[in-house]
């Protein structure tokens, strides 16, 4: 059983048009209005690829509403909590070369009970299913304590050790996590967030990337780091080995949600007690499938097993 948690869903609009023109008119088509939130995006990937999984998080107002008719067709089992608060909005601009401009709303503050409830709900589901491996994924809605995710972290290994645990988030709650003692078991930066974290500048060179995570005290510690690096593949670390992963260029359709579905891949490969490799083609699979459907989060099984297929793992060191 695989759990998501996402902490600030949304609904996302996604425009196409030429070209995107600051400060002029600019004339969009719309593509579609989606749900959106990683965890939503990771779980519903999860699911399709046949494992049992539970979403949770909240939703509130007329969007709240949205999502809840929206994900009655998806195979995961949703379990968030309801407010009075309004879910917020989410913008994608495509232009025709697939260049991405997102607008994105910070979301209504969370109260402290609230808070509590979706504490206890995750630690009652930890300890009455059978969970393999659970991911808190995404932003911290506004006046959310930025230790959040590191507390229930904490309160997951007190219940049972043997979860593991993918944080799939950003900037300050990430940091936040990662400077405190209760590490997560897997991390999916990008390659921005990942030379964030490093202090360096932005590059897809994975020997560089390699060295500068080995040598870091806290990422080193991290069982799995998954770097997603766009068209350049991923750098992928198990342990105290690294992977290159690579794949036969691809017609993009809309990479919106790719990096999710990456964690929808791996979620669902842990919970199958598959071996590194199947974990990491599991996940880059996914992803790569995403981008070759006009929903967010989702995938075609025929695009799966192409993406899989066409997948090169090669080991990199010194």
């Amino acid at each position: 059983m695989i759990i998501t948690l996402t902490m600030n869903p949304s609904v996302d609009y996604l425009y196409k048009l030429e070209k995107l023109s600051p400060g002029n008119l600019n004339r969009v088509t719309l593509i579609s209005k989606m749900v959106g939130g990683k965890g939503i995006n990771a779980a519903r990937v999860s699911a399709i690829l046949g494992t049992n999984t539970i979403a949770m998080g909240i939703i509130g107002g007329n969007n709240g509403d949205f999502i809840e008719k929206e994900i009655a067709s998806d195979k995961f089992i949703p379990r968030f909590t309801k407010v009075d608060k309004e879910t917020r909005n989410c913008y994608v601009i495509l232009d025709k070369d697939n260049q991405k401009t997102e607008i994105n709303e910070y979301g209504f503050p969370i109260e402290n009970q609230t808070l509590n409830c979706i504490r206890k709900d995750v630690l009652s589901l930890i300890s009455a299913e059978n969970v393999s491996i659970i991911s808190f994924n995404g932003s911290l809605p506004t006046n959310c304590p930025l230790d959040f995710y590191s507390n229930l972290i904490s309160d997951i290994r007190k219940i049972d050790a043997n979860i593991k645990i993918l944080l799939d988030t950003s900037g300050k709650a990430l940091k936040r996590c990662l400077d405190s003692k209760t590490l997560p078991d897997i991390i999916k930066p990008n390659e921005t967030e990942i030379a964030d974290l490093l202090d360096i500048p932005t590059t897809t060179n994975c020997q560089i990337l390699r060295k500068e995570i080995k040598n870091n005290i806290t990422l080193s510690k991290i069982p799995i780091i998954f770097v997603s690096l766009g068209s350049e593949g991923s750098l992928v670390k198990f342990n105290n080995i690294f992977y290159k992963v690579s794949f036969k260029k691809i017609d993009a359709i809309n990479t919106q949600g790719s990096g999710d579905s990456t964690v929808g891949g791996i979620l669902s490969a842990i919970d199958r007690n598959k071996n590194e490799k199947e974990i990491i083609k599991y996940g880059s699979a996914a992803g790569t499938a995403n981008a070759m459907n006009i929903k967010t989060g989702f995938l075609n099984m025929d695009d799966f097993d192409t993406a899989y297929k066409n997948l090169t793992i090669t080991k990199i060191g010194d």
